[in-house]
């Protein structure tokens, strides 16, 4: 491996950790909220159906949070095994401009399409 591609690699890790670390905080406050750490659930009937719709909403973020940290998670894996930017799909490399938009991408562009 060049001095490029080195660098490359250390600073898609470093995205990869960052975000995986965002992610996790984020999905650690969703469930505060949901367990009422700080605000209990009012007693009041509307009020109470208003934080009941919100945790619509919390839930939402939240499996949407632990969808994308797993592919954070699967990218830090792919890069520990040296497979890094190699798409799942077709094992061709994934575009360097497409990991830097999205670190975490398992698939090309062409094989994303498809899918």
């Amino acid at each position: 491996m060049n001095k490029l591609h080195d660098d490359t690699l250390r600073n898609a890790r470093a995205q990869l950790l960052a975000r995986g670390a965002e992610l996790r905080e984020r999905i650690r406050r969703v469930h505060a909220d949901l367990r009422r750490d700080h605000e209990p659930l009012p007693n009041d009937s509307p009020d109470a159906a208003l934080r009941m719709e919100n945790d619509e909403v919390l839930e939402a973020i939240e499996t949407t949070a632990t969808a994308e940290l797993g592919h954070v998670d699967r990218a830090l894996e792919s890069l520990d095994a040296g497979t890094y930017g190699r798409c799942e799909t077709c094992g061709d490399a994934i575009a360097a401009a497409r990991l830097t938009a999205v670190p975490h991408a398992a698939h090309c562009i062409r094989c994303e399409a498809r899918a």
